[in-house]
């Protein structure tokens, strides 16, 4: 099952304007599915540590979430993903 895009960029927005403090329990909520989708990675460790610096998380939240936007697609156009916000 692939993981809603608006929803992804939402979550990327509310990180951008509010914090990731804002968005704690969508975060668990993406790490847990990313992890039943078969992500595996640093960034993924990254995000789901509360005891990371934000910025480093942030970052992490961007790869994990391109990661989940991908998962599922035969082929995924990385250029319509960074332009097609809404």
């Amino acid at each position: 099952m692939r993981i809603n895009d608006r929803y992804l960029y939402r979550i990327a927005d509310d990180i951008d304007r509010h914090g990731m403090g804002a968005v704690e329990c969508d975060v668990e909520a993406i790490v847990d599915h990313a992890h039943r989708a078969g992500i595996i990675g640093a960034a993924l460790s990254v995000l789901s540590d509360t005891r990371e610096p934000e910025i480093a998380r942030a970052r992490a939240f961007g790869v994990v979430a391109t990661r989940l936007s991908q998962h599922g697609r035969e082929s995924a156009d990385p250029v319509r993903m960074l332009t097609t916000i809404r």
